[in-house]
């Protein structure tokens, strides 16, 4: 039994939660996870958005009913690995650590996400349970989760998401992917919340975990590396699942999760024609860079498909707007570009630390 597990043999979590001046959701998220009934876990949480959005989010931390203060250091609490300043908390209900770390540039969701695996370091940790801002878990998500990577031997397993505004599923767990669109399908998406699927099915049949909802063992971390900060925001979860080797996904029906979608970002698919720049950017161009990164010499066909699939933009959705943000990542793709758009860059080179959240809705054309 690894020592970071309990007496009862329950595997000690991190859960991940990148930030970008995104706390007012984080401390809903906090709120659902002081109930959960796996307890054995602790909670980091990267702020994206640079040192004002530290310390608000250090202020409003302070004052939320689900946090207390750090009342000193516990045995039990973890070493953190990590030079560029962070806070401690603990969640009010049952005393588990937080964590919340300082980043000096935007890190993009992947570079947020390994920013939570390298302050976890090489302390006791036996998975990472990585969550969107804007997610709700319910009481027994966590615990669905362990059960069912203890039941498999599985590298990563995901949850049922279900839509916070109408309740429907998101996804069972992940996507199905096909390659030679770049693009990925989801698995239950808007079935009722109680349907049942056949698991086994879902498992047989999924590519890739949501990155909304990804429990990732340590093996898996330690084996195939951390997310690939190239892609920054979009199809990180992909690639990490792709390049899974041996490894197996596994779904937890039980594993709830509630999701805002699209909250930080833009990218909500009820409204497509206000889709940010920044969603629709980095999705063109993250679809090329998958094709360069997990296709080798066929790359070029899979980004062709892509450039003709871009006038979905212009033909079905009648934005020449979003076409243009489309084309504009699809080149950005082909030229090779990686990490944070030049667009979240000023005249200095310097990092525009806010998310572009405040505009997200774009006028269509």
């Amino acid at each position: 039994m690894p020592s970071s597990m309990l007496a009862t043999g329950e595997p000690r979590v991190v859960v991940g939660i990148v930030s970008t001046n995104d706390v007012d959701n984080i401390i809903g998220c906090l709120t659902s996870l002081s109930v959960s009934l796996h307890q054995n876990f602790w909670v980091v949480i990267c702020e994206n958005g640079g040192s004002e959005a530290f310390d608000r989010a250090v202020a409003r931390l302070a004052d939320a009913d689900c946090i207390k203060a750090a009342d000193g250091r516990r045995d039990t609490d973890p070493d953190v690995s990590w030079t560029q300043g962070y806070a401690r908390f603990r969640l009010a209900n049952g005393g588990q650590p937080l964590i919340l770390l300082k980043s000096s540039v935007n890190r993009g969701y992947a570079g947020g996400v390994n920013a939570c695996i390298a302050a976890a370091g090489k302390g006791p940790w036996d998975a990472i349970w990585v969550l969107n801002p804007d997610t709700f878990p319910e009481p027994d998500a966590l615990a669905a989760l362990v059960r069912r990577q203890m039941q498999g031997n599985y590298g990563v397993v995901g949850s049922r998401l279900l839509f916070t505004g109408s309740g429907l599923v998101q996804t069972w767990g992940g996507l199905l992917w096909f390659p030679l669109l770049g693009r990925g399908r989801l698995l239950g998406y808007n079935a009722s919340s109680d349907t049942m699927p056949d698991v086994a099915d879902i498992e047989r049949r999924m590519k890739y975990i949501c990155g909304a909802s990804m429990y990732v063992t340590r093996d898996y971390v330690e084996t195939v590396g951390g997310m690939d900060e190239d892609f920054f925001v979009y199809d990180e979860d992909v690639d990490w699942c792709l390049r899974r080797g041996s490894f197996t996904l596994g779904y937890a029906h039980d594993s709830v999760v509630h999701h805002i979608h699209g909250a930080t970002s833009g990218s909500s698919s009820t409204q497509k024609k206000t889709r940010s720049r920044f969603n629709i950017y980095l999705t063109e161009r993250n679809r090329v860079l998958i094709a360069a990164k997990q296709f080798g010499s066929t790359w070029p066909l899979l980004a062709t498909i892509a450039f003709l699939q871009t006038f979905e933009h212009l033909l079905r959705i009648g934005s020449l707007r979003q076409f243009s943000f489309a084309i504009e990542g699809w080149w950005a793709g082909v030229r090779g570009e990686v990490g944070p758009p030049g667009f979240m860059r000023d005249a200095n080179g310097r990092d525009v630390t806010r998310f572009l959240r405040r505009e997200v809705k774009t006028p269509a054309a």
